[in-house]
């Protein structure tokens, strides 16, 4: 677990030298900010194979935030998040956000505290089910962001469970990497993206009397994709290969399997507001703890049964839109053909997203 920590902490440095060539100073401005964030939606995933079961999530989220801002360089930020499924609106508790910015480079942000997880980490979909962009959204801990025109790097820990001495539950944490660097070649005919992305997932803790042992799970994944920008009015097609690494680091195969990988080959298309993909999945006893569990060789709901070789054709359709820039619409489709299983299986989705910082007063003298 040094490695990995010692690994992260290179990358952080890296990015943040990188981000440091365009620093500039900014004098404090002072405001007072309310950002107001809600996504309100409807997923459902009409599954019905042995490794993970079918449901459907219909509710919203509201994220009002107070952020006061004494400089450019530094934020400070108190809300809550309240979670609300349909057909069960006061189940969950409203959750509290406390957080504080520093935007270390022109290029470079340390969040304390509440952050904004989900998409926001661009995550492939196998590690990181994208899906909670809609149960998942805020993250708590410390998170690292650095983005140019060109790289991007999301260095996170997420703290989902905190223990005193002598707690009977465990300690829970997930931590990541999701690099990318961005270049063009022939005037920008083509672009070439390069993908590293690692995580892992810890359940342990020494103060705690839980009676069990701990567990790291650790999942790696890089790879390159091709776009072709032809034209606008021709859209954007892009190839991309992804390889993928699964590792129980201590062993104890509580899941049934301690180590793995997979090939994910991606063509993809994108027009507008139009997307459309089409995936092939080739993987050997994979699995990711918040990953989309169709990918996976584990079941999530049937104890012990493992399909260790898995082949799946996914294909996917999205339609983005941003009417009057206020707010995004989207509506998606994927449908999951599993070649070992012979049968398919479909997702739909549909959000609003509204996302936006209003500026109540300015408090400087």
């Amino acid at each position: 677990m040094k490695q990995i920590f010692s690994f992260l902490f290179l990358i952080c440095c890296a990015t943040t030298l990188t981000a440091q060539e365009n620093e500039s100073l900014v004098e404090s401005n002072g405001k007072v900010f309310l950002d107001l964030k809600n996504i309100s939606f409807i997923k459902n995933n009409e599954y019905f194979n042995p490794i993970v079961e079918g449901y459907t999530l219909i509710g919203s989220f509201l994220r009002p935030v107070i952020t006061y801002a004494p400089s450019e360089k530094f934020e400070i930020s108190a809300g809550m998040h309240q979670q609300i499924y349909s057909g069960e609106p006061f189940s969950i508790k409203p959750q509290l956000l406390l957080s504080t910015r520093w935007k270390v480079t022109r290029n470079s942000t340390l969040t304390l505290g509440a952050f904004d997880g989900g998409n926001k980490h661009r995550m492939f979909d196998p590690h990181f089910d994208s899906e909670r962009i809609y149960t998942s959204y805020t993250e708590n801990g410390a998170s690292f962001v650095t983005e140019t025109g060109k790289l991007f790097s999301d260095l996170w820990l997420n703290w989902e469970n905190f223990i005193f001495r002598g707690d009977t539950v465990r300690e829970v944490f997930t931590a990541g990497e999701s690099f990318s660097y961005k270049c063009d070649f022939i005037d920008g005919f083509i672009s070439l993206n390069i993908p590293v992305q690692l995580k892992f997932k810890h359940f342990g803790g020494q103060i705690s009397n839980y009676n069990g042992h701990v567990l790291t799970f650790l999942n790696i994944a890089g790879g390159a994709r091709l776009n072709f920008n032809i034209g606008a009015k021709a859209g954007v097609p892009g190839v991309e290969y992804l390889h993928f690494v699964y590792r129980e680091l201590t062993g104890k195969g509580d899941m049934g399997i301690t180590e793995g990988n997979a090939s994910w080959l991606r063509l993809h298309y994108s027009y507008r507001s139009l997307y459309i993909g089409s995936y092939f999945w080739f993987s050997h006893n994979f699995y990711a703890p918040d990953g989309n569990q169709i990918y996976g060789s584990v079941s999530d709901y049937q104890p012990g049964y493992i399909i260790s070789r898995r082949k799946i054709w996914t294909g996917a359709v999205y339609l983005n839109l941003f009417p009057h820039e206020l707010f995004e619409f989207m509506l998606g489709f994927e449908g999951y053909y599993d070649f070992n299983l012979k049968r398919m299986d479909t997702a739909i989705a549909l959000h609003i997203n509204f996302d936006r910082r209003i500026t109540l007063f300015n408090i400087k003298e």
